[in-house]
């Protein structure tokens, strides 16, 4: 069986290469090929386009990048309606996935959403697309099943896969140490040029009332280690390229981008401070298009305002260092309390195992 996988990003490259992990312990035999990082590649994805080609965001990147991202598309879509996989799942990145999912659906191949784009957060009216184009949708979060059913559209929360990636280290959790701060500015590049100096000046401020600080850049799967001691150079920070959650999970509080890695700290119990900086034209269009209370993941889980969000013109070195300082000095405590109830409504271990029992029932639907 030949199943098509695209995977825009760090995050979706990871959820997908445990799903491709999954499907392949019930049937080895199975064919991958699609649009897949370093996580899926090595789970044995062909790819025939790399995640990093799609990793953008915000309107203005977007533009700037537009004559390459339609080469790039008509790539990926000449290879699956050549190969005419049994299966087609597409993780996340809708402005990609949706106008592909149009095209597989006309040539007869089944399409089966996986991390649901934040149709519930902006842009609402592209659920149609997705009713009209998609078999099933396989929620990570649990309200996104509500908004889906609202639009008639076959969906099913299968938890978080974070839960799976992140066992071991959930089991047993090293003790935080109490002056450690982790740094994680993102998964893109434009994202940790925008964010990273930020918050190293932050850390740097920190660190004259805090002498014995210690600092790590938390290094997502994907990006140049070397690139990143380059933007880092004179800081004094430790690169974490190795053993990363767990190194994580030993810190008494985090500095984060918004986006997957808040609830990476929220699982391990991490207190943190999010963040976020888009190119001014981005943002403003999505002051007037976004529909939702919070920033931060780890807040719409909680329904609440569980950890501080610093963005825009608030994402300041002075306004990061304050909330940090206070996390490390006592205020984290009570901010654990509200991550645990995140951990809570993430579901169970297992999330990639049921996703691939609800990609195969699809598959073996439309044999």
């Amino acid at each position: 069986m030949s199943v098509f996988l695209v995977a825009g990003e760090a995050s979706g490259d990871l959820h997908a290469s445990n799903l491709l992990l999954a499907l392949r312990r019930v049937d080895p035999g199975i064919e991958a090929f699609g649009v897949g990082g370093e996580r899926l590649r090595e789970a044995g994805l062909e790819c025939v386009a790399h995640s990093e080609e799609l990793s953008l965001m915000g309107l203005a990147e977007v533009v700037r990048d537009l004559p390459r991202l339609w080469r790039l598309s008509r790539r990926v879509r000449r290879a699956a309606l050549e190969r005419r996989p049994r299966v087609a799942v597409l993780v996340d990145s809708p402005d990609f996935n949706l106008p592909l999912a149009r095209v597989l659906r006309k040539a007869g191949i089944p399409v089966v959403i996986y991390v649901s784009p934040q149709l519930w957060a902006w842009r609402a009216g592209r659920v149609k697309r997705i009713r009209r184009d998609v078999r099933s949708v396989l929620c990570i979060l649990p309200f996104e099943v509500d908004f889906y059913g609202r639009h008639g559209v076959p969906a099913e929360f299968v938890g978080h896969p974070l839960l799976d990636e992140l066992a071991p280290v959930m089991r047993e959790l090293p003790a935080p140490a109490p002056h450690a701060l982790a740094l994680l500015p993102g998964s893109r590049w434009h994202e940790v040029e925008s964010l990273m100096p930020s918050m190293l000046a932050a850390a740097g401020n920190l660190g004259a009332s805090i002498p014995d600080l210690k600092v790590r850049l938390i290094v997502a799967p994907g990006l140049d280690p070397e690139r990143l001691r380059a933007l880092a150079a004179g800081a004094q920070v430790e690169l974490v390229t190795s053993d990363r959650h767990r190194a994580l999970a030993a810190c008494g509080a985090a500095l984060v981008a918004s986006g997957t890695a808040t609830l990476e700290c929220a699982l391990l119990g991490v207190p943190m401070v999010v963040g976020y900086r888009l190119h001014a034209a981005s943002y403003l269009m999505a002051r007037w298009l976004v529909r939702v209370p919070h920033v931060a993941l780890v807040n719409l889980v909680a329904g609440a305002g569980v950890v501080p969000e610093l963005v825009q013109d608030a994402f300041t070195p002075e306004a990061l260092a304050r909330e940090a300082g206070a996390l490390l000095r006592g205020a984290g405590e009570q901010q654990r309390a509200g991550l645990a109830e995140v951990r809570r409504r993430l579901g169970e271990v297992g999330a990639s195992e049921r996703a691939a029992r609800a990609v195969l029932t699809v598959a073996q639907g439309a044999a």
